[in-house]
Protein backbone atom coordinates (compact mmCIF):
# COMPACT_ATOMS: atom_id res chain seq x y z
CA UNK A 1 0.00 0.00 0.00
CA UNK A 2 1.67 3.20 -1.16
CA UNK A 3 1.28 6.78 0.08
CA UNK A 4 -0.08 7.72 -3.38
CA UNK A 5 -2.81 5.07 -3.03
CA UNK A 6 -3.71 6.29 0.47
CA UNK A 7 -3.84 9.90 -0.69
CA UNK A 8 -6.01 9.03 -3.69
CA UNK A 9 -8.45 7.14 -1.47
CA UNK A 10 -8.48 10.02 1.03
CA UNK A 11 -9.36 12.53 -1.71
CA UNK A 12 -12.14 10.28 -3.02
CA UNK A 13 -13.46 10.07 0.53
CA UNK A 14 -13.41 13.86 0.79
CA UNK A 15 -15.55 14.28 -2.32
CA UNK A 16 -17.96 11.59 -1.12
CA UNK A 17 -18.39 13.29 2.25
CA UNK A 18 -18.97 16.67 0.56
CA UNK A 19 -21.73 15.08 -1.51
CA UNK A 20 -23.34 13.38 1.50
CA UNK A 21 -23.17 16.49 3.67
CA UNK A 22 -24.82 18.66 1.04
CA UNK A 23 -27.42 16.00 0.28
CA UNK A 24 -28.29 15.66 3.95
CA UNK A 25 -28.55 19.42 4.18
CA UNK A 26 -31.09 19.44 1.34
CA UNK A 27 -33.19 16.83 3.15
CA UNK A 28 -33.12 18.87 6.36
CA UNK A 29 -33.52 22.32 4.82
CA UNK A 30 -36.21 23.40 7.26
CA UNK A 31 -33.98 22.86 10.27
CA UNK A 32 -30.39 23.45 9.16
CA UNK A 33 -28.15 25.48 6.91
CA UNK A 34 -25.95 23.83 4.32
CA UNK A 35 -23.87 24.90 1.37
CA UNK A 36 -20.87 24.25 -0.83
CA UNK A 37 -18.17 26.66 -1.97
CA UNK A 38 -15.29 26.98 -4.38
CA UNK A 39 -12.58 29.63 -4.41
CA UNK A 40 -8.95 30.62 -4.72
CA UNK A 41 -6.43 30.63 -1.89
CA UNK A 42 -2.84 31.80 -1.48
CA UNK A 43 -0.85 30.16 1.33
CA UNK A 44 2.51 31.16 2.74
CA UNK A 45 4.65 28.40 4.22
CA UNK A 46 7.23 29.74 6.69
CA UNK A 47 10.37 28.58 8.49
CA UNK A 48 11.83 26.51 5.63
CA UNK A 49 15.58 25.80 5.36
CA UNK A 50 17.40 26.90 2.19
CA UNK A 51 20.01 24.28 1.21
CA UNK A 52 21.88 26.41 -1.34
CA UNK A 53 25.49 27.22 -0.32
CA UNK A 54 26.46 30.90 -0.12
CA UNK A 55 26.45 33.09 -2.14
CA UNK A 56 23.64 31.28 -4.01
CA UNK A 57 20.05 31.92 -2.97
CA UNK A 58 16.89 29.88 -3.15
CA UNK A 59 14.37 30.96 -5.76
CA UNK A 60 11.95 31.85 -2.93
CA UNK A 61 13.89 33.69 -0.25
CA UNK A 62 13.51 34.29 3.49
CA UNK A 63 12.58 30.70 4.29
CA UNK A 64 9.12 31.32 2.81
CA UNK A 65 7.26 30.12 -0.25
CA UNK A 66 3.76 31.02 -1.47
CA UNK A 67 1.84 28.23 -3.21
CA UNK A 68 -1.61 29.20 -4.45
CA UNK A 69 -4.54 27.41 -6.07
CA UNK A 70 -8.11 26.24 -5.78
CA UNK A 71 -10.00 25.14 -2.70
CA UNK A 72 -13.48 23.63 -2.39
CA UNK A 73 -15.59 22.54 0.54
CA UNK A 74 -18.97 22.14 2.18
CA UNK A 75 -20.46 23.28 5.47
CA UNK A 76 -23.42 22.21 7.57
CA UNK A 77 -24.72 24.53 10.32
CA UNK A 78 -27.03 22.73 12.71
CA UNK A 79 -27.36 24.49 16.08
CA UNK A 80 -27.77 27.96 17.60
CA UNK A 81 -25.48 28.71 20.53
CA UNK A 82 -26.28 32.20 21.79
CA UNK A 83 -25.61 34.65 18.94
CA UNK A 84 -23.63 32.02 17.03
CA UNK A 85 -24.78 29.42 14.53
CA UNK A 86 -22.61 26.32 15.12
CA UNK A 87 -21.65 23.96 12.32
CA UNK A 88 -19.00 21.80 10.65
CA UNK A 89 -16.89 22.42 7.57
CA UNK A 90 -15.01 20.00 5.30
CA UNK A 91 -12.60 21.41 2.70
CA UNK A 92 -9.75 20.45 0.44
CA UNK A 93 -7.18 22.43 -1.54
CA UNK A 94 -4.59 21.98 -4.30
CA UNK A 95 -1.87 24.66 -4.43
CA UNK A 96 1.48 25.07 -6.15
CA UNK A 97 4.30 27.53 -6.79
CA UNK A 98 7.00 27.74 -9.46
CA UNK A 99 9.55 28.76 -6.80
CA UNK A 100 11.32 26.79 -4.09
CA UNK A 101 12.45 27.83 -0.59
CA UNK A 102 15.01 24.98 -0.50
CA UNK A 103 16.69 25.34 -3.89
CA UNK A 104 17.62 27.86 -6.58
CA UNK A 105 15.76 25.69 -9.09
CA UNK A 106 12.31 26.70 -10.27
CA UNK A 107 9.55 25.72 -12.64
CA UNK A 108 6.10 24.22 -12.50
CA UNK A 109 5.24 22.49 -9.21
CA UNK A 110 8.56 23.39 -7.57
CA UNK A 111 6.43 23.59 -4.44
CA UNK A 112 3.11 21.78 -4.02
CA UNK A 113 0.64 21.73 -1.13
CA UNK A 114 -2.45 19.52 -1.04
CA UNK A 115 -4.69 19.32 2.01
CA UNK A 116 -8.00 18.07 3.39
CA UNK A 117 -9.34 19.64 6.60
CA UNK A 118 -12.34 19.03 8.86
CA UNK A 119 -13.38 21.85 11.16
CA UNK A 120 -15.88 23.41 13.54
CA UNK A 121 -17.26 26.80 12.49
CA UNK A 122 -19.39 29.52 14.01
CA UNK A 123 -21.22 32.14 11.97
CA UNK A 124 -22.82 35.31 13.28
CA UNK A 125 -25.60 37.70 12.25
CA UNK A 126 -24.80 41.37 12.70
CA UNK A 127 -26.87 44.59 12.78
CA UNK A 128 -25.76 44.99 9.16
CA UNK A 129 -28.00 42.34 7.61
CA UNK A 130 -25.83 41.75 4.55
CA UNK A 131 -22.62 41.22 6.54
CA UNK A 132 -22.15 37.80 8.15
CA UNK A 133 -18.75 37.05 9.73
CA UNK A 134 -17.61 33.56 10.66
CA UNK A 135 -14.72 31.88 12.47
CA UNK A 136 -13.47 28.35 12.14
CA UNK A 137 -10.89 25.91 13.51
CA UNK A 138 -9.85 23.04 11.24
CA UNK A 139 -7.40 20.15 11.31
CA UNK A 140 -6.50 17.33 8.97
CA UNK A 141 -3.99 15.99 6.46
CA UNK A 142 -1.56 17.84 4.20
CA UNK A 143 1.05 16.73 1.71
CA UNK A 144 3.89 18.93 0.46
CA UNK A 145 7.44 18.96 -0.89
CA UNK A 146 8.09 22.46 0.52
CA UNK A 147 10.92 21.43 2.89
CA UNK A 148 12.59 18.93 0.56
CA UNK A 149 15.52 19.90 -1.68
CA UNK A 150 15.79 18.93 -5.31
CA UNK A 151 18.12 16.03 -6.17
CA UNK A 152 21.82 16.72 -5.77
CA UNK A 153 22.34 16.52 -9.52
CA UNK A 154 20.46 19.09 -11.55
CA UNK A 155 21.60 17.56 -14.85
CA UNK A 156 19.08 15.33 -16.67
CA UNK A 157 17.56 13.09 -15.60
CA UNK A 158 16.44 15.16 -12.60
CA UNK A 159 15.72 13.40 -9.35
CA UNK A 160 11.97 13.08 -8.71
CA UNK A 161 10.54 15.41 -6.08
CA UNK A 162 9.41 13.56 -2.99
CA UNK A 163 6.62 14.77 -0.69
CA UNK A 164 6.17 14.73 3.08
CA UNK A 165 2.97 13.97 4.98
CA UNK A 166 1.77 16.42 7.63
CA UNK A 167 -0.85 16.91 10.27
CA UNK A 168 -2.18 20.39 9.53
CA UNK A 169 -4.27 22.69 11.68
CA UNK A 170 -5.46 26.19 10.89
CA UNK A 171 -7.83 28.82 12.27
CA UNK A 172 -9.87 30.90 9.82
CA UNK A 173 -11.92 34.10 9.94
CA UNK A 174 -13.92 35.57 7.08
CA UNK A 175 -16.98 37.42 5.86
CA UNK A 176 -19.98 36.20 3.90
CA UNK A 177 -22.11 38.62 1.84
CA UNK A 178 -25.41 37.50 0.20
CA UNK A 179 -25.61 38.48 -3.47
CA UNK A 180 -28.52 36.25 -4.60
CA UNK A 181 -31.05 34.08 -2.78
CA UNK A 182 -28.84 30.99 -3.06
CA UNK A 183 -25.40 32.54 -3.63
CA UNK A 184 -23.04 34.30 -1.22
CA UNK A 185 -19.68 35.91 -1.81
CA UNK A 186 -16.80 35.46 0.62
CA UNK A 187 -14.62 38.41 -0.38
CA UNK A 188 -11.92 37.53 2.13
CA UNK A 189 -10.92 34.69 4.40
CA UNK A 190 -7.66 34.71 6.38
CA UNK A 191 -6.05 31.83 8.21
CA UNK A 192 -3.12 31.06 10.48
CA UNK A 193 -1.82 27.67 11.56
CA UNK A 194 0.91 25.08 11.34
CA UNK A 195 1.94 21.81 9.71
CA UNK A 196 3.78 19.05 11.63
CA UNK A 197 5.50 16.34 9.59
CA UNK A 198 4.52 12.71 10.14
CA UNK A 199 7.29 10.21 9.39
CA UNK A 200 9.57 11.07 6.48
CA UNK A 201 9.55 10.81 2.71
CA UNK A 202 12.68 8.69 2.52
CA UNK A 203 14.74 11.61 1.25
CA UNK A 204 18.36 11.70 2.52
CA UNK A 205 18.00 15.40 3.41
CA UNK A 206 14.92 17.17 4.74
CA UNK A 207 14.06 20.49 6.33
CA UNK A 208 12.24 21.37 9.56
CA UNK A 209 9.45 19.10 10.78
CA UNK A 210 7.24 22.08 11.70
CA UNK A 211 6.13 24.65 9.10
CA UNK A 212 4.14 27.81 9.78
CA UNK A 213 1.07 28.53 7.66
CA UNK A 214 -0.61 31.81 6.69
CA UNK A 215 -3.38 32.00 4.10
CA UNK A 216 -5.74 34.42 2.40
CA UNK A 217 -8.52 33.55 -0.01
CA UNK A 218 -11.91 34.30 -1.49
CA UNK A 219 -14.75 32.06 -2.65
CA UNK A 220 -18.30 31.80 -3.94
CA UNK A 221 -20.84 29.92 -1.81
CA UNK A 222 -23.91 28.06 -3.12
CA UNK A 223 -26.39 27.36 -0.33
CA UNK A 224 -29.94 26.29 0.35
CA UNK A 225 -32.62 29.03 0.22
CA UNK A 226 -33.44 28.31 3.88
CA UNK A 227 -29.90 29.16 4.99
CA UNK A 228 -30.68 32.88 5.07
Amino acid sequence: MTIDWVYMRFCKGLYAVLFVVFGFGCAAAAHAQAGVYIGYQATQLRGITCFEPAPLQCSSTGGRVNPAGWQAGAYYDFRNVGPMRLGVDFRGGVMHSNKSATSSAGGGDSTVLNNALLGVRGSFHTPISWLNPYVQVSAGYARSNATLPFGESQTPPLQPRLEDNYIMYEGFAGLSIPIFSMIDLRPIEVGIGNMNRVGNSGAPVDGPSSVGVLSIGASVVFHLPSSR
